[in-house]
């Protein structure tokens, strides 16, 4: 019997082993198992793709598995499909994937140890070094921990001492455990004097174990438990269980009936097969409630349900509401949760013992049994693309998902994405639009203010501060956006033209008033700040505007204001994250200043102004999706507004009649859509092309010559299916101290685009051996 094993290595292959007799039994795709690798057989962990009763492998070569630990597996059939899928579309290995998925409470510990037999004098500088932090250590010291403490040719010379007998080598394995409690059991009844102790055994009568954190509720003391333990009279034992994730404050009891429009898209979800919906309309119309109702119908039928949200700061809210139609059994999957929550919400899933999950992108993976319908809320969102390897998408898995399980997925968006909307006209997905608000409170009244002309107190207006004001003695919310954090970008000098960057990448740093720090937004390095200029010592001026930089004039303005900013540095714990929220919609505050993080997916009852402050400023990227993003930004922020009561909506432009702020201003969709769709289709963009981001990144600029040279070798492989323009500087030339040139290579079909990818992966590697680059399927961004 033959296993296919899948490495956590860069390599998109599956290696053969022998399975030992011993291990038949316990064989079953999805398990892990520690497998010898390479020519010093060290040993690895693997997923076990495939079984096989044959091999055209010559069984000279074949290795035996070491060991399967697991009783069930981590993946389930399909979900080993969607990883290799991931694989071939992303450009990333089947191992990389499946570990990259996998939550950190599973990863077996491999590790080669080295530990000193006898000390003797040696000539090179790094043996001596290996050998004196032996000695000082007095035992065992893994090769990884050598490899960072010692400089040089560690792993040569670690091959040297062993072969002169000074040091040894040995490899250890070490489980992760699984969650677990401590638990108490009844052995044998006595009489026993105590008061605590004839609780306890009164206790172990009703229940046959009961856990110790339990037992302590009820007044008994560990000493207690102690003394019955060493008498023989009960037993402690360690049991494996499934961790719940705390239930934040929020909550949600609205209760409401289904309009006939909802009713028809109702149906159309829950008689689907494998279809893929797009669901869609303006802000307000009852989206979720249509999803929620459907995937209420899925789980009544006995199959699973996985919604997908964009944003960490969105599941406590959408968890609220799905309490309200399922009860609290919910598993709930992000990044911000423990290793050991993360392992419970993988085993219930697995399990079975739930049926509905919530997550963020990386929830995409988890093996639901019995899949029954997918949602995916705000799919426009960016933050579906994963920026690490493998850069896979969620929302385009989450459909190749729904095939492998052969059930519906629901696309959510007020604003869908062009590729999105473009297949729903098309007839790739199924339309479902919701054009009328629940409630009987019209959309918003938008205002345009043309900051060219109009007066202004700092980035405020006059009709601003205006209505501001207004709002506030009126006891509403009012929700300033604007998408950068910090107080300011850094100064520049008006004599000589200096601007203060980040020393690892080229852009500006940004100042943060709150811990008297430049912060470069890309790397995360921080820098005293700095006033003059360091070249000619003229003052810098300073110029942009952050969060920060809005509070602080807000308060000024308006000093009977409760204010509060919701941003990624405000919310960065996520419990804090759902007591903000909560407090939001407590009217605890009525001036809240917030970036995307605020402009979606949130009902605030009091909020009914809502100010776009610098809608137009995200046309300065060079991107072909800046225009579609400023329109989503402002649809979805000003429609936060007037969900409970009418409202208004002020947005501050300097071309206020650019199309993306003109059709927004009229919730116009289709308008935009159409001229959109135009552009994209006479430069060759998405949908009308595939694209894939090609980026190196070099220590030195130096080295570019040399890349180019092979890249056009490259070039003409990639011919056949690629549109390959040249190499140039990336429009963020320098990030984290290397030099990035990228190329914007187009496919003109999703064939072309998945064997290209094979290829261009092949290639890579050959050609660009120690050269850093990615390669990006689809990319979000361009900078």
């Amino acid at each position: 019997m033959y296993a296919e094993v899948a490495l956590n290595i860069p390599i998109d292959k599956t290696f053969v082993y022998r399975v030992p007799e011993n291990l038949v039994e316990k064989l079953e795709k999805g398990k892990r198992v520690i497998v010898p690798f390479g020519r010093k057989d060290f040993l690895k962990t693997g997923i076990i793709t495939d079984i096989k009763e044959k091999t055209e492998v010559n069984p000279s070569f074949i290795k035996e598995i070491f060991d399967i630990p697991d009783s069930f597996p981590l993946f389930t059939e399909n979900t080993l499909k969607l990883a290799e899928e991931i694989a071939k579309r992303y450009a990333s290995g089947i191992g990389e994937t499946l570990f990259f998925f996998l939550p950190s409470g599973f990863i077996i510990d491999e590790s080669t140890y080295i530990y000193l037999i006898k000390d003797e004098k040696v000539k090179g500088k790094t043996e001596r070094d290996i050998l004196n932090f032996l000695k000082e250590k007095k035992g065992k010291v893994k090769l990884v921990t050598l490899n960072r403490r010692i400089k040089g040719s560690v792993y040569q010379a670690v091959k040297n001492l062993i072969r002169k007998g000074l040091i040894g080598k040995e490899e250890a394995i070490t489980y992760p455990s699984l969650p677990s409690k401590k638990f108490v059991s009844l052995l044998k009844e006595e009489t026993v004097r105590g008061a605590k102790e004839k609780l306890l055994i009164e206790l172990l009568k009703e229940k046959k174990e009961i856990s110790v954190d339990e037992i302590k509720k009820s007044g008994i003391k560990s000493h207690t438990i102690k003394r019955l333990q060493e008498k023989g009279i009960i037993e402690i034992f360690e049991k494996e269980i499934l961790l719940d994730i705390k239930k934040q404050e929020l909550e949600d009891k609205r209760k409401i009936t289904l309009t006939s429009d909802q009713k028809k898209a109702f149906e159309k979800i829950t008689n689907g097969k494998n279809e893929t919906f797009l669901l869609y309309g303006v802000t307000g119309s009852g989206k979720m409630e249509v999803y929620l109702n459907a995937a209420r119908e899925i789980v009544n039928r006995g199959k699973s349900v996985l919604i997908l949200v964009p944003e960490l700061l969105l599941t406590p809210e959408l968890r609220a509401r799905v309490e309200s139609y399922f009860g609290e059994n919910i598993a709930v999957f992000h990044s911000k949760l423990s290793k050991k929550e993360l392992t419970s919400q993988w085993i219930k899933a697995i399990k079975g013992t739930t049926k509905v999950f919530i997550g963020t992108r990386m929830a995409l993976m988890l093996p639901i049994k019995d899949l029954g319908l997918i949602v995916v809320d705000e799919e426009q969102d960016v933050s579906y693309k994963e920026q690490q390897k493998p850069l896979y998408h969620a929302r385009d898995m989450a459909i190749k998902r729904g095939k492998i399980e052969n059930c519906p997925v629901v696309l959510v968006s007020a604003t869908p994405s062009v590729e999105s909307y473009y297949k729903g006209i098309t007839g790739e997905y199924i339309p479902l639009e919701l054009k009328k608000r629940i409630s009987e409170i019209p959309l918003p009244y938008i205002k345009v203010v043309n900051l060219s002309e109009e007066k202004k107190v700092g980035i405020f207006s006059q009709p601003l501060i205006t209505a501001i004001k207004n709002t506030i003695k009126k006891g509403e919310q009012v929700l300033l956006f604007i998408n950068r954090r910090g107080f300011f970008s850094s100064g520049f000098c008006p004599e000589c033209g200096f601007v203060a960057e980040c020393n690892d990448c080229a852009v500006p740093l940004v100042y943060h008033k709150s811990v008297k720090k430049l912060i470069c937004h890309i790397c995360g390095k921080t820098y005293k700040p700095v006033y003059r200029c360091p070249k000619c010592k003229t003052k810098l001026e300073f110029k942009g505007y952050g969060t920060e930089r809005v509070e602080e004039e807000a308060k000024v303005l308006f000093p009977e204001g409760k204010i509060i900013r919701l941003d990624q540095d405000s919310v960065k714990d996520p419990i804090r994250g759902a007591k903000l929220i909560s407090d939001i919609k407590k009217g605890k505050y009525n001036i809240i200043i917030g970036t995307q993080i605020a402009s979606k997916g949130h009902n605030f009852p009091k909020l009914t102004l809502v100010a776009v402050l610098l809608a137009d400023v995200g046309y300065l990227l060079p991107d072909f999706r800046s225009s579609e993003r400023v329109f989503q930004t402002i649809v979805h922020t000003t429609g936060r507004a007037g969900r409970f009561k009418p409202g208004a909506a002020i947005v501050q432009a300097f071309e206020p009649e650019n199309p993306a702020v003109k059709y927004a201003r009229e919730y116009r969709f289709e308008l935009f859509y159409k001229e959109e769709i135009e552009a994209r289709k006479i430069f060759n963009y998405p949908p009308f092309s595939f694209p894939v981001l090609l980026e190196f990144q070099l220590e030195r600029s130096s080295k570019f010559k040399t890349v180019e040279s092979k890249f056009n070798v490259l070039k003409e492989k990639l011919s056949p299916y690629f549109n390959v323009p040249p190499l140039t500087p990336a429009p963020i030339p320098k990030i984290a101290g290397r030099y990035r040139f990228t190329s914007f290579l187009r496919a003109s079909s999703e064939e072309n685009l998945i064997k290209g990818v094979n290829l261009l992966k092949n290639e890579m590697q050959l050609l660009f051996k120690g050269i850093r680059y990615k390669i990006d399927v689809e990319p979000v961004y361009l900078l």
